[in-house]
């Protein structure tokens, strides 16, 4: 009776910690951006198109990866942690834009007020000392 209660105990647990591995995935889940413009991510240019943006790993927010959905186009790049006032609805990306340049610059994720912030390139930093206008531009995910 010890070793069939120990048993079920084991496998309950087991069941489980799946299903919270399946929720906290289903959570991350990042949804597919179509972006209607090239961006840039650090010093790689990406091509228009739609994309995935998750962790590159699960249990860390520090690295995340960029991947398009039907090209071999990709980046992975680090993040700091930046807060919102609002939880966020749905996944949704920040890209600042000098004229036809667009800089991928937050991203927010479903269901949290602490978004990722990237560190600005060198490049996106000259065009900020030497243009007056940047404007923002953001873009939501749509669920697959």
């Amino acid at each position: 009776m010890k070793q069939r209660t120990l048993s079920t105990l084991t496998m309950l647990s087991l069941l489980l910690i799946l299903t919270v591995v399946t929720v906290s995935a289903q959570s991350e889940g990042s949804g597919v951006i179509n972006i209607p413009f090239n961006f840039i991510i650090g010093q790689k240019i990406l091509p228009a198109g739609e994309y995935t943006i998750r962790p590159n790993r699960i249990n860390s927010k520090t690295v995340w990866l960029v991947q398009g959905s039907d090209t071999q186009a990709g980046a992975f790049f680090l993040t700091m942690p930046v807060w919102a006032r609002e939880t966020q609805e749905k996944t949704r990306l920040v890209f600042h834009r000098y004229g036809d340049q667009y800089f991928l610059s937050q991203i927010w994720i479903p269901g949290d007020n602490l978004g990722r912030e990237l560190s600005m390139p060198r490049q996106e930093r000259e065009l900020a000392k030497n243009t007056a206008e940047r404007s923002k531009v953001s873009l939501t995910a749509s669920r697959r």
